[in-house]
């Protein structure tokens, strides 16, 4: 429990208690003492994971994009916090907050892209804390009266969406979470109202009235790894083009990091095109074909699968 949730809670019943007896002065400091421990230690144990985890290409630019996901063991309302990333500097590059190789969203959907009238949580700040590590901070918009919900629960919501940057695309991305105990516990719970202390409804007042320090908070980050199955345990339907229409390039997603046979055909069955062992982190060149309708066909061992392609 931070400084100020001591001072609100203990402080007030000290300096009544200093006009008791010393007997009763005594029972009443052990009696502040248990409650207290009792507030540090029923503190929620928050749990964080990574979903979604994916390479995807926009403009040319590969990017490595995931969710970050928090849970607790006990619901509440999720006030200021922080959080540290690790990746590796062969496939992003290094200081990738200065380099902009970086950028964390919170659309709607997202514990951080909640609205309330205003804006749920504010204040948000990447920063390179070394040359491969990261910071996010975001703080609380509104007070925890405007919160309307338990947005922490026992089930993992998405927190926030991460997207880096390749300058390498075919290094491997080693995205986690930093679990150094200097690194821990930098979350809390929602601060009270002003409306309480007198002054505005609806804002934040974390001076007198703060939220709570979680602790015991631990990380998971096996849920950031690139999905490597082959195309034979994998939905070849789920697979689709991008761009398309296209004009210089265009690349396979929702099958991973794999490799098969492309073969690219125009609207008379000719092939035009053929790529075997295509590994699908890279993207297709199709500047030299001509203006038309073309399929793609992936073809494995076990199934083939043809798609429509417009190149513009």
């Amino acid at each position: 429990m931070n400084k100020k949730i001591y001072t609100y809670f203990i402080n007030p019943l000290i300096d009544k208690s200093m006009k008791l007896t010393n007997n009763t002065y005594t029972k009443q400091i052990t009696m502040i003492l248990s409650v207290f421990a009792i507030l540090v230690t029923s503190a929620q144990d928050i749990h964080f994971t990574f979903a979604n985890a994916q390479n995807t290409i926009d403009n040319g630019e590969y990017y490595y994009e995931a969710d970050i996901m928090i849970e607790s063991t006990e619901a509440f309302k999720l006030g200021s916090g922080q959080i540290y990333l690790t990746y590796n500097p062969e496939a992003f590059g290094t200081n990738i907050s200065k380099n902009n190789r970086i950028a964390y969203t919170s659309e709607s959907g997202y514990i951080l892209g909640e609205n309330y009238v205003l804006p749920a949580y504010r204040g948000f700040v990447q920063n390179d804390n070394t040359d491969n590590r990261i910071s996010f901070t975001f703080q609380q918009g509104v007070s925890a009266e405007s919160i309307t919900k338990e947005n922490v629960t026992n089930t993992a919501q998405p927190l926030l969406h991460v997207k880096l940057k390749y300058i390498d695309v075919t290094k491997d991305p080693m995205i986690a979470f930093e679990e150094g105990s200097v690194f821990q516990d930098q979350f809390f719970t929602a601060c009270g109202s002003m409306l309480k202390t007198g002054t505005k409804a609806g804002f934040p007042d974390c001076a007198n009235l703060p939220g709570v320090q979680l602790i015991n908070d631990t990380y998971d980050s096996s849920g950031a790894s690139l999905q490597t199955l082959s195309v034979e345990e994998q939905d070849i339907t789920a697979a689709s083009l991008y761009p398309n229409p296209a004009q210089q390039y265009f690349l396979i997603q929702g099958l991973g990091n794999i490799e098969t046979d492309i073969h690219i055909t125009d609207i008379n069955g000719k092939l035009v095109q053929m790529l075997p062992s295509h590994p699908l982190q890279n993207t297709i060149n199709i500047s030299q074909l001509q203006t038309g309708v073309y399929f793609v066909k992936i073809d494995t061992q076990n199934s083939q699968k043809s798609y429509k392609l417009i190149k513009e």
